[in-house]
């Protein structure tokens, strides 16, 4: 039911009240931190039986920085405001927004009270107060959860004219007292969360929620791991809280009637809960309702067990997610220690991926570059397992995170750890930038290679008939290109003008080209018989002409071309197609030793490609999820067929998800 009294309106509705303003900023819409932000103001409208509307306006969430929606309108009224509470919550994406956001308001109302939250601001002793130092702006800094926390310091800014120096009792925080830093004690956690009101449910966002890509939806708060990279375990101290699943399933159905495409789900371990097999059933029966969502995002549970593969089961039968994911990051034991996340067995993960492939779900997971205690060697390793098991790799590259345990000094020091002013880490006590470098230019080869399709066939075949382990085979071609080989020009322009990785930014490891392919592609069947040569010359193998040709031809058939027609229709000198059912057959390669018939011995065959796609004009590709295959066309080669009813299934086709 809607509880919003508040109109929002404008400065005459704010009499001889103080005004609280909660913003949601950001420079990208589908990025805004709104339902922080709002979780927080739902709370202070009924908390201690609306005790804050005597003394202050509410205003409803206001969002900018984003098209439609300007810091200028987001400000309106601060100025005029007898008094102005502002309202911030930081994420790695919006921080910069918000810090300078901060000082803008200061500009137009240098009395207002700026008060900022979320996971940007850090907890630890010192970092704080530096914090604030370097941000002049902010006033209070709030650590943890922040509902509560607010509703109490506006209770007692309320009682004393709004000086800061009553908020010593105020646990969780940190501000500026007139005799300088004051840091408070640690805050409890919201031992029962529902009693936090839902900002969807209670109307604080109805003025602009509608038509977004992406919403955000929490299910509960808490994650019992306490992995070093990671502020979620910290945060939370390992108690798992949940939301009542009455509650969600009605946001979930606010959410769909709003049109918003895909929803987020927040949890540091959604499908670790009976109640989330009956949220994942909401979730599809909802978009069988209403048309929406169409896609869900989330971060899965770690140790997988029943109820995980029955979420992701019902979430992939629903339509709402394309792959099986797993939350890998890394099967090196060393690592994992150092990371403090070796109470995660990789044999759990081994078993989630055995009911993947039984299911003919697609499998992907993330693997993280630049963790401590990870090499070279670690990651070359760490990404085989994900080859030998049939999972796309979607690599990103670590951050340190103010508040997770790897930002904590100690641990630093005990690591070595150097980041780079943007917050990424540089290098550790086990591998230099140039290392860092090298991995990250490992893992690209293996995407383009292997997770977006360009060789994935060949480099199967050539493990499992003549023993060459893919990583070994794609970092001796690395390797290669590093030292310019004359003998590899189309690889070498490849990486120069395709990879370019001292150009890429950001904490994902997505690759994505422009026209500047194009020569790659025209002449791709080229590269198919120089990377070949390259093989057959460094590892002492020689495949045979008929075998090779099979292979190279069905490799190119799913490759992406320019002026190529479809359905498109190769002969091939063996019938690859029940070859590589062989592979989809079995969750691991290892299930294949000494069990598979060669690739010789199978007959020739018509190899089809018919993915509808449009006449493609350009090469242009552009990676958003590196969880799914987004480039090779769909052809009965895929190690996962979607699932038809009839005697050819396996055979059909299905739309490409590649972009024209």
């Amino acid at each position: 039911m809607n509880t919003m009294n508040e109109s929002g309106s404008g400065t005459s509705e704010y009499a001889d009240k103080a005004v609280v303003f909660p913003l949601a900023l950001a420079n990208e819409k589908d990025i805004l931190p709104y339902l922080s932000i709002g979780m927080v103001a739902a709370y202070l409208r009924v908390y201690r039986e609306r005790l804050l509307h005597d003394a202050y306006f509410i205003e409803r969430v206001r969002i900018g920085g984003v098209p439609g929606h300007s810091l200028e309108e987001a400000f309106a009224g601060i100025k005029e405001a007898r008094q102005s509470v502002c309202l911030l919550s930081s994420y790695v994406w919006n921080n910069q927004v918000n810090l300078a956001a901060a000082q803008d308001i200061k500009q137009l109302d240098p009395n207002a009270i700026i008060i900022i939250g979320g996971p940007e601001v850090p907890k630890y002793v010192d970092e704080t107060e530096a914090f604030l130092e370097q941000n002049p702006a902010i006033d209070i800094a709030v650590l943890g959860e922040g509902e509560v926390a607010c509703a109490e310091i506006l209770e007692r800014l309320a009682q004393h004219n709004y000086s800061l120096d009553c908020l010593s009792d105020v646990t969780g925080i940190v501000y500026r007292g007139s005799d300088g830093w004051v840091r408070t004690a640690d805050r409890e956690r919201i031992a029962d969360i529902n009693m936090l009101p839902s900002p969807y449910l209670t109307g604080e966002f109805d003025p602009w929620f509608e038509h977004f890509t992406s919403a955000i939806l929490e299910t509960n708060r808490g994650c019992p791991y306490g992995c070093t990279y990671c502020d979620w375990g910290s945060a939370t101290l390992a108690k798992v809280t949940k939301f009542d699943p009455e509650r969600v399933a009605a946001e979930i159905e606010y959410i769909a009637q709003k049109s918003s495409h895909a929803i987020f789900v927040a949890d540091a371990n959604f499908g670790m809960l009976e109640q989330d097999i009956t949220l994942a059933e909401c979730l599809v029966d909802t978009r069988a309702k209403y048309g929406f969502p169409t896609r869900l995002y989330s971060n899965f549970a770690k140790n997988g067990g029943r109820r995980l593969m029955s979420v992701i089961k019902i979430l992939h039968e629903g339509g709402l997610l394309e792959s099986g994911i797993i939350a890998l990051q890394t099967t090196d034991e060393g690592v994992l220690k150092a990371i403090k996340r070796d109470n995660i067995k990789t044999s759990s993960y081994e078993k989630l991926m055995g009911f993947f492939n039984s299911e003919n779900i697609p499998m992907a997971s993330d693997i993280m570059i630049g963790l401590p205690g990870q090499t070279i060697d670690s990651l070359q390793k760490d990404l085989q397992f994900c080859f030998d098991w049939k999972v796309t790799a979607n690599g990103n590259y670590t951050s340190m995170m103010p508040n997770a345990p790897m930002a904590e000094k100690s641990y630093r020091e005990e690591f070595q750890i150097v980041s780079t002013d943007d917050g990424m880490i540089a290098s550790t006590s086990t591998f230099t930038a140039e290392d860092l470098m090298y991995m990250r230019c490992l893992h690209t080869t293996y995407q383009f290679h292997v997770s977006l399709g360009n060789m994935k066939y060949y480099l199967y075949y050539l493990q499992q008939e003549h023993g060459l382990q893919s990583m070994a085979v794609l970092r001796r071609w690395l390797d290669a290109v590093l030292e310019k080989d004359a003998r590899l020009p189309l690889s070498n322009r490849l990486y120069c003008e395709v990879f370019r990785l001292k150009e890429r930014t950001g904490d994902w490891a997505l690759l994505s080209w422009g026209d500047e392919a194009e020569f790659f592609f025209d002449a791709f069947d080229d590269y198919c018989v120089e990377f070949n040569a390259f093989v057959e010359a460094e590892f002492g193998v020689a495949l045979p002409a008929s075998e090779f040709e099979a292979i190279a031809a069905a490799q190119s058939a799913v490759v992406p071309r320019l002026g190529r027609e479809y359905p498109h229709e190769v002969e091939l000198p063996h019938h690859v197609v029940r070859y590589f059912a062989q592979f989809r057959n079995v969750a691991s390669l290892s299930e294949l030793k000494d069990n598979l018939k060669p690739l010789g011995s199978f007959i020739p065959q018509t190899f089809r490609v018919s993915p509808f796609v449009k006449h493609k004009t350009s090469i242009r590709f552009e990676q958003y999820d590196g969880h799914t295959v987004a480039w090779e066309l769909r052809s009965p080669l895929r190690f996962s067929q979607k699932k038809k009813s009839g005697a050819k299934a396996v055979e059909s086709q299905a739309p490409a998800a590649a972009k024209a």
